[in-house]
């Protein structure tokens, strides 16, 4: 086992960095980064900005894939990119609002 496999079931294990997020009916612990809202205006009317990162430990429940929801703190968000880490330990999603047009 590696320092970053370390590291990660360290980070995985303590409470305090993780939240709950589900996806595709499954639940996972997790680790948010900042939410960045802000609200814009388009040709088709009110685009909401909100978008963050979840980082899930492998392996995953079942198989996930872009505009997939998820809901995280009772709201619904779809994935925008899905990228593994170096040591295909984790993955990092990315949530946009459901707002935001397919494929984000």
């Amino acid at each position: 086992m590696n320092s970053f496999e370390k590291l990660l079931i360290d980070v995985f294990s303590n409470t305090d960095f993780l939240e709950k997020c589900y996806i595709n009916g499954e639940v996972y612990d997790c680790i948010v980064t900042n939410i960045e809202n802000g609200v814009t205006f388009s040709e088709t009317g009110y685009v909401d900005e909100e978008n963050f990162t979840l980082d899930i430990k492998l392996p995953l429940k079942s198989s996930i894939k872009v505009n997939d929801q998820v809901k995280f703190n009772d709201k619904l968000y779809k994935i925008s990119n899905i990228v593994n880490d170096s040591a295909f330990k984790s993955i990092k999603i990315y949530l946009i609002a459901l707002s935001k047009g397919i494929g984000a």
